[in-house]
């Protein structure tokens, strides 16, 4: 039985539970919970492959019986061990009900039980001569069975077998039935205690295995972390932690491919710090890296729909992508992030239009189609920058981005 580790405890808990060993044969609630849970699901599909199994081995032993039966017990003595056979069958099909894995172990304690107490009573109510020996080897298989090859756990399978038996004992005694405990303790409890031993090994055993595979879970959760924080990381501008000039150009492939197919308009966004030179010249480059940082958690801030990215272009200059945005969505767009850094208020004593920090930007916005060349569209941004840099700083332009096309 294979079962998917969990990631409920930590590998210093499970190294606990393994160096404290699983003698009881239980886990915490909340592990207990799901490996249960799992388990009852895993059993139950077994069952569907052990069910026939039991079954031949069953009809092998009602053949074996019929054959050395007095004719006058044949009909009395399948009118009482057929039922065994009529449980094992219903519980097969029952193995098939998805919904009912849940309560597989229920429905197979139920069963097993069932089939404890009619072959208790079998012995004690029909038992006669030498067919004596018969029954009580029918006892041995079926107990036998149930602890070792039904797929039960432990406890559940201690709670068919001995709660059987006690039903057994029960109605025998109000059947009058004779019960000869020195044979039932060599037959019916020899027997339970083998199957309590089979059964405690294989689900320690289980148990066992299904502990390793959590510390798998956790490895594979833990690269499964590792990569993405490697993804993230060659994604990312180790400054600014905006995204990279290569990831941008990953986004900005694919979003202009996206608009020129669905013919949906989008933006782009160059912004660059006003007099930045002169603030690192004057106060250091440590205030000028955490002056770009505190600009770049600004403009983080202004893209949050799917495909939005904002990314340091290079130095002080950063690009913003707003793929299905048209020009006067850009237009709010650009006036939100320059309120936003004014009122950061930076305090910058080498600027020429302003005593604190300031950005230009330029805007270019288009539909794009089979003719337009990327390059050109973030040429026509960086081009409304140098507009808004060389007209006073401080502003934004908004590009002109009708493309001509050459007729041939």
């Amino acid at each position: 039985m294979r079962l998917h580790g969990s990631n409920i405890l930590t590998r210093e808990q499970i190294d606990q539970l393994i160096a404290r060993g699983l003698n009881v044969v239980w886990f915490p609630r909340r592990l207990e919970s799901a490996y249960r849970q799992q388990y009852q699901t895993e059993a139950a599909y077994e069952f569907r492959f052990r069910a026939p199994i039991i079954l031949a081995l069953y009809a092998f032993l009602c053949f074996g019986i019929y054959q050395t039966l007095p004719k006058g017990q044949v009909h009395e003595w399948f009118s009482y061990y057929g039922w065994v056979g009529i449980i094992v069958f219903i519980a097969w099909l029952l193995s098939f009900v998805k919904k009912l894995n849940p309560y597989f172990e229920f429905y197979v304690c139920l069963g097993s039980c069932a089939a404890v107490a009619i072959t208790f009573i079998m012995i004690n109510v029909l038992e006669r001569g030498q067919s004596s020996i018969l029954y009580h080897a029918a006892m041995m298989y079926a107990i036998v069975i149930i602890y070792g090859f039904v797929g039960m756990r432990f406890y559940t399978a201690l709670i068919a077998g001995w709660l059987g038996g006690f039903i057994g004992i029960v109605v025998s005694h109000s059947l009058n039935g004779a019960i000869d405990w020195t044979l039932l303790n060599r037959t019916y409890t020899f027997s339970s205690f083998l199957g309590m031993a089979l059964a405690y090994a294989t689900d320690r055993q289980h148990r066992e295995n299904y502990l390793q595979d959590c510390i798998i879970e956790l490895n594979r959760l833990e690269l499964v972390q590792q990569a993405q924080k490697l993804s993230a990381l060659s994604q990312q501008d180790s400054l600014t932690g905006l995204a990279n000039r290569r990831y941008l150009d990953e986004v900005l492939s694919a979003e202009w491919n996206r608009a020129i197919r669905y013919q949906t308009p989008i933006t782009v966004m160059m912004v660059d710090i006003d007099f930045f030179k002169n603030y690192n010249d004057t106060l250091g480059h440590v205030q000028g890296d955490e002056c770009l940082r505190k600009i770049a958690t600004s403009i983080a801030s202004l893209v949050s729909r799917s495909g939005e990215v904002a990314a340091r272009y290079g130095g002080e200059e950063f690009l913003l992508l707003f793929p299905m945005t048209d020009e006067s969505e850009a237009i709010l767009h650009v006036k939100r992030l320059m309120n936003a850094v004014k009122n950061i208020e930076i305090l910058h004593p080498s600027s020429q239009v302003s005593s604190h920090v300031t950005i230009s930007a330029g805007v270019a916005t288009m539909t794009p189609n089979q003719d337009c060349d990327i390059s050109d569209f973030i040429a026509k941004a960086d081009h409304a920058l140098y507009l808004a840099k060389s007209s006073g700083r401080n502003q934004f332009q908004i590009a002109q981005t009708s493309f001509s096309v050459e007729m041939i």
